[in-house]
């Protein structure tokens, strides 16, 4: 158990962290506004990767960092879980705050950063992006307000002691806080490992002159068929037709590469801005065409 001194220092550590992630979602609201009086494509989409590189590398592990301090507070101190209404408050909006980040602003916030990419000077036209911007804006107010409401719990602590029908044994408590901690950490890292290996694939760009025209098929397994048609004419890639992908949010935005593609006459690009991996993987499908139409010109298909 911690004592005065400890909790102290743990709730300066979790009232810091908190104020760092609204810190970064004003700063990512902030550079949203900054585009309207931005007209130039390339500093428009340097805007949008820069919300999405705060999101992605603060907003999310900030996020996953405060759950776990609020961890350590529920198991290591006499707060509990479930002892005091502020402390279940609190963990009702944590709770929350976290649904809302991955079922909402992180699509919201990915699906900008991509058509950005893909598009580029048309964005500012597309129906989607101007949807995902609005439901961006949003959420991010919505935590805004909510972690602020958070803080003042945590300061001021408004509610006291329920009388609980049962009391929970102590060692229980210590159990389950540990568990979910240990689950959370490992699920983080594994994905994050996942996705690593996938974003570092290897991309082989293909002399477009050494291959006729036709239309060639490329496929990869990287545990679903990806497959793709690619059409070559006089030299230089003409459509990119995406075949097969699998049908989550992330892997219809990954699609726009293929505008990429097209626009840079290459295959040897980074991934699209929030929907990075299975954009890299289909750069190697991609890869996989060129290579039959480079390679043997009989495999092509009508």
């Amino acid at each position: 158990m911690l004592g005065t001194f400890g909790k102290k220092i743990l709730l300066s550590i979790h009232i810091l962290l908190i104020a760092i992630w609204i810190g970064t979602l004003i700063a990512s609201l902030v550079l949203v506004f900054l585009k309207k009086n931005t007209f130039n494509a390339i500093q428009f989409s340097g805007l949008d990767k820069s919300v999405f590189l705060l999101f992605d590398s603060i907003i999310m592990n900030i996020s996953i960092a405060v759950t776990l301090s609020g961890l350590v507070f529920s198991v290591f101190t006499n707060w509990g879980f479930f002892r005091f209404y502020w402390i279940i408050t609190k963990w009702v909006i944590i709770v929350f705050v976290a649904i809302l980040i991955m079922f909402f602003a992180s699509p919201a916030v990915n699906g900008m950063a991509a058509l950005s990419d893909s598009f580029v000077e048309k964005v500012l036209n597309h129906p989607d992006y101007l949807h995902y911007q609005r439901h961006y804006i949003l959420y991010t107010g919505v935590q805004i307000i909510l972690l602020i409401f958070i803080v003042f719990i945590s300061v001021i602590k408004p509610w006291g002691q329920r009388i609980p029908k049962k009391v929970i044994n102590r060692q229980i408590t210590i159990i389950t806080g540990i568990v979910l901690g240990a689950v959370l950490i490992v699920s983080v890292t594994m994905q994050y490992v996942q996705l690593l290996h996938y974003r570092n694939l290897s991309i082989t760009e293909v002399n477009l002159s050494q291959i006729d025209d036709g239309y060639y098929p490329g496929k990869v397994n990287y545990g679903f068929d990806y497959e793709v048609g690619v059409k070559i004419r006089n030299h230089s890639i003409q459509t990119v037709d995406i075949l097969k992908n699998r049908k989550s949010f992330y892997a219809r935005l990954a699609e726009g590469i293929t505008y990429k593609v097209l626009r840079e006459q290459k295959i040897n690009l980074d991934g699209l801005t929030g929907a990075t991996t299975t954009s890299r993987i289909l750069l190697k499908a991609i890869e996989q065409a060129l290579i039959i139409g480079r390679d043997d010109n009989n495999n092509r298909f009508k």
